[in-house]
């Protein structure tokens, strides 16, 4: 080969190279701006920060028109979906749909109330951060957001509603026949009625009632609402449903009002509520623990933090009690009369609580089938003041315990719980310790020391 040919060969060679290389970097070019556009698009959806999408990508994804679909999820605000309505609408089982900080329901024209139906399909309701991702309904009178499940139809496939601000209208979130869904990092802020309400349903077209239980409340916050806090009723069946980590303050009904069986409560705050912080009623073996209940009862003539009544097998464990009363209250009392009031309930138990400034004393009972006060376990902060407000051994109260065993009390008339019962006789004949044995009282005589 001559020289010429060999530079022009060479020349070819490079040429051709040279295309290569250049498809080769404009396939990459376009992988890159797909790829770093779908994750700029994800963590914008994920920061709410729209102008970070931008920067990414300078083309949206599109499916069904203008509105931004990508991978599955539907974005309410500027360059999406106008209304969570339209994008509950344009879903399908598995998407989500995310609003973006860009979203203002008043002025997209929002209907309310917006109603997730799960019957129809299976889509999470999410937004970045509360703080950005707000669903602002003040305008309304209207309930906001409403969650309808399958009931007892379908346990696999449960509703999703997280990380978003719902302020106004009548009821915050309301939910209805959704067992083991799951509501996390919610701030419902100036609802006219309740923050959350947990209602029953009846199915139209089967005419069966169906439940809310299972259900998980995890972080979610109620602020200056114009009822509860967090409501539950009972033809909700709300059973099982557990409150972590949440907050009711200030709101001007009761901070959670618990139905139904073994609900939890734990790691909860109530404080400034206008009527009761904790309220349980018409349930059985409901638990509070690790809880923050402070200066509840603001509206309430006789203020007390938590009230109970047919709340069989209730149990207050590790929480901490505090009777002051902050700024001015409609009860002119210098501190909540009371924390825990329980009335008519068997097998309450309340162990290792803190409590400090209560005008009356802690605890009083009424009514109750042995109720166990762990007496040596609680940690009262105020000098001189007893744990209890009333006698226990009072007030129709039945084989009233302290760490299992009988308190001191007349047990001629009292029989035993179970063969081996203890308790403290006084009162009549014989003063001592005593066991149930046989169907009646061996009483060991004492002498004092």
């Amino acid at each position: 080969m001559s020289e010429q040919e060999s530079l022009q060969t060479e020349a070819a060679d490079q040429q051709t190279e040279t295309a290569a290389e250049s498809v080769d970097s404009g396939r990459r070019t376009f992988m890159q701006a797909l790829t770093v556009g779908a994750a700029g698009l994800g963590v914008a959806a994920m920061s709410g920060n729209a102008a970070a999408a931008e920067e990414e990508t300078s083309e949206p994804f599109e499916v069904g028109g203008d509105a931004l679909n990508l991978g599955g999820t539907l974005v309410v605000g500027d360059g999406g979906y106008d209304t969570i309505t339209q994008a509950w609408d344009a879903a399908s089982s598995g998407d989500t749909i995310y609003v973006h900080c860009s979203y203002d329901a008043k002025e997209a024209g929002e209907p309310f109330p917006v109603v997730l139906d799960y019957e129809e399909k299976e889509v999470m309701l999410t937004g970045g951060h509360p703080s950005g991702s707000v669903i602002d309904a003040s305008h309304s009178s209207e309930n906001v957001i409403e969650v309808l499940g399958r009931g007892m139809n379908d346990y696999r496939n449960n509703p999703v509603v997280q990380n978003l601000k719902i302020v106004g209208g009548d009821v915050g979130l309301r939910v209805r026949a959704a067992p083991f869904a799951s509501f996390e990092n919610l701030v419902v802020y100036r609802a006219g009625s309740h923050g959350v309400h947990v209602q029953g349903y009846t199915d139209p077209d089967s005419s069966r009632e169906k439940g809310t239980f299972g259900a998980l409340f995890h972080n979610c916050q109620t602020w200056v609402c114009g009822g509860d806090g967090f409501r539950m009723a009972v033809d909700a069946m709300p059973h099982g449903t557990t409150f972590h980590s949440c907050k009711a303050s200030s709101n001007e009904g009761v901070g959670f009002r618990i139905r139904g069986y073994v609900n939890e409560i734990v790691g909860c705050t109530s404080q400034l509520n206008h009527s009761y912080g904790v309220e349980a009623r018409r349930g059985k073996g409901s638990h509070i623990e690790g809880s923050y209940i402070e200066a509840n009862g603001r509206a309430n003539s006789y203020p007390i933090d938590v009230y109970a009544k047919n709340a069989d097998g209730l149990n207050i464990h590790n929480c901490y009690f505090n009777g002051i009363t902050p700024r001015s209250t409609a009860h002119n009392h210098d501190y909540v009369l009371r924390a825990i009031n329980v009335h008519d309930t068997d097998r309450l138990s309340v162990n290792n609580c803190t409590f400090r400034n209560y005008g009356e004393g802690v605890i009083a009972t009424f009514g109750c089938v042995d109720p166990d006060f762990h007496a040596s376990s609680h940690y009262t902060l105020d000098t001189g003041r007893g744990l209890f407000a009333t006698d226990p051994t009072n007030f129709d109260n039945v084989r009233p315990r302290t760490d299992g065993m009988i308190m001191p009390s007349d047990l001629r008339g009292v029989d035993g719980d179970h063969e081996g019962d203890t308790g403290y006789h006084i009162g009549g004949g014989v003063e001592g310790p005593a066991v149930w044995r046989e169907g009646e009282w061996r009483i060991s005589e004492t002498t004092s020391l």
